[in-house]
């Protein structure tokens, strides 16, 4: 349908039309994201087949040194004058070896079998030497071994025996630590993949470059470029060594905790845990039952809510701060630096404050039982109950959200409205446009392609947003048929509270934060690739 077609259409069927617009690109978006994730794979496969040919190609036609360097990495850069970098690539090499046999096996070894020997206790002098008549005494819990040691006499012991000074040692395996500790392993064998390929192809390039006798820098003419032309590598190392230890490490090691039984039964040092392959996914997917108290059956009431909770926390804040923010910037308004600063001192309050405040205001023996007892609309005797009822209580949640988050919303939008050319808006009004028409074909379209980004990480970010429930409900009110969550909690709150809580039920919170991972992402990408700012970029003005 061309423009001037869909112009022509009454309203109702503009709306009809830009509504199945909307679900028709949907389905094309979820189409186009797996797709893209399929190239991406493939690209992947590609990159690893061009290195494969590039270290055949290095062995077929590299000489000796460059053929022995496959085995003992460096030798053909020392054998072309490169001799402390040759010895570097060869230290890289033997610390990789000695990581592999000294500690890197066993890692890889407890990553598959997660533990062999589960908690035992001993008896011992100093917690090292075994006490005489305790070598084969073996307790599974403490206080066996310590009544065992209290209780036992030596044969032959005299009326004058006295039992020596002993403490209880422990030792088993520690699964969560295997665990870790296999993924770094994992980790360093692939980065030491990368480095052999790269160190082999290098290999063979600076056999190129001495026949060819092309110029190969010395060690201080590579250390020097570190700190010149290629300074950015400098600078970049650590933040990301900072990135793959503090952020990529822990990631992958909660997202594998996904595929074990890791709870509080099957935690350290009482028990260790296994691998269980797919059954938490199956137990969220095929597991679910109408007459709740389980797992399925919670994580698709909190997702509803969540996403629901997502949608009006976002679209509240930013049609209604759009809204003011139209208002203060109106012609005509006075005191406007008066008015935005007034919203700049409410965002200067912290967030948790405020939240806590009006959860304050809003419980029993609140300030808003107060009033209410004060102005004889409720008894004396009466407690405030509103946060009981699952529904009253997250309208109030949004309600309180939307007086939080719109100061935010206002500031930018004003920053974006002082930018649009007004000669737009005396144009339209020279052709007659009404405000209303004004506002859908300059305003609204201008701020969506400036800010289209934007709401899509709010909508993100309210999907994982801690703060507001935490401090305001708690995710009361709490329900039976729920696993340890609440009616307001969303899924972020309830993965906190399944590793905080009696149960520690580790294995579902690492399953609800892939989920909440693969929504976000897919959601994202969808929108974003829809937005005018990508789209349109080109002819934006």
């Amino acid at each position: 349908m061309t423009y001037i077609e869909y112009i022509s259409l009454p309203w109702k069927e503009q709306v009809k039309y830009k509504v199945s617009q909307s679900f028709a690109n949907f389905g094309h978006g979820f189409v186009n994201f797996f797709i893209s994730i399929g190239l991406f794979f493939a690209n992947i496969g590609k990159k690893i087949w061009g290195v494969l040919v590039d270290a055949y190609q290095s062995f077929v036609f590299g000489d000796v040194w460059t053929k022995c360097s496959f085995l003992i990495l460096g030798l053909s850069h020392i054998r072309r004058k490169q001799i402390v970098k040759g010895i570097l690539l060869m230290a890289v090499e033997a610390l990789f070896i000695f990581y592999i046999v000294a500690f890197g096996a066993y890692s890889l070894r407890g990553l598959v079998s997660l533990g062999e020997t589960k908690l035992r206790y001993f008896i011992s002098y100093d917690g090292v030497n075994i006490a005489p008549g305790f070598e084969n005494a073996i307790f599974t819990t403490q206080a066996a071994a310590i009544t065992f040691a209290q209780n036992f006499i030596p044969e032959n012991a005299g009326a004058d025996y006295v039992a020596p000074t002993m403490t209880i040692s422990v030792f088993g395996d520690n699964s969560s630590l295997l665990l870790l500790f296999g993924i770094l392993a994992v980790i360093l064998v692939i980065a030491f993949v990368c480095y052999y390929f790269s160190t082999v192809r290098s290999s063979y390039r600076v056999q190129e470059y001495y026949e060819a006798k092309i110029h190969l820098p010395t060690f201080f003419e590579s250390f020097k470029s570190l700190l010149d032309e290629k300074f950015y590598i400098t600078l970049l190392l650590l933040p990301i060594i900072g990135i793959c230890v503090f952020t990529i490490l822990p990631v992958i090691d909660m997202a594998t905790m996904a595929f074990t039984n890791y709870d509080g039964n099957h935690m350290y040092p009482a028990s260790l845990f296994t691998w269980v392959g797919l059954a938490n996914f199956y137990n969220l997917f095929a597991g679910y039952s109408s007459s709740g108290s389980n797992f399925s059956y919670t994580f698709f009431h909190i997702l509803g809510w969540t996403l629901i909770w997502a949608f009006f926390a976002t679209f509240l804040n930013y049609f209604l701060g759009m809204l003011v923010a139209m208002l203060i910037n109106k012609k005509g308004i006075k005191l406007k630096k008066l008015w935005r600063t007034l919203f700049v001192l409410s965002i200067a309050m912290p967030q948790f404050i405020s939240l806590l405040t009006w959860s304050k205001f809003l419980g029993s023996g609140g300030f808003i039982e107060m009033l209410l007892k004060q102005f004889g609309f409720m008894d004396s005797l009466d407690t405030l109950t509103i946060m009981d009822n699952a529904n009253i209580a997250r309208v109030i949640i949004i309600a309180i959200n939307v007086w939080i988050g719109i100061p935010y919303t206002i500031l930018q939008i004003s920053g974006i409205l002082m930018n649009i050319p007004a000669d737009l808006y005396e144009s339209a009004q020279i052709d007659g446009a009404k405000p209303s028409t004004s506002y859908f074909k300059i305003t609204l379209p201008y701020i969506l392609f400036v800010t289209g980004p934007y709401l899509i990480t709010q909508f993100v970010g309210n999907i994982n947003n801690f703060n507001v429930i935490y401090f305001l409900t708690g995710g009361r009110p709490l329900d039976l048929n729920y696993m340890n969550a609440g009616r307001t909690d969303l899924l972020v709150t309830w993965l906190y509270k399944l590793t905080t809580g009696a149960s520690s039920s580790y294995n579902y919170a690492a399953v609800i934060g892939i989920m909440i991972f693969l929504i976000s992402a897919v959601l994202s990408l969808i929108a974003y690739r829809h937005t005018s700012a990508v789209k349109n970029e080109e002819n934006f003005a």
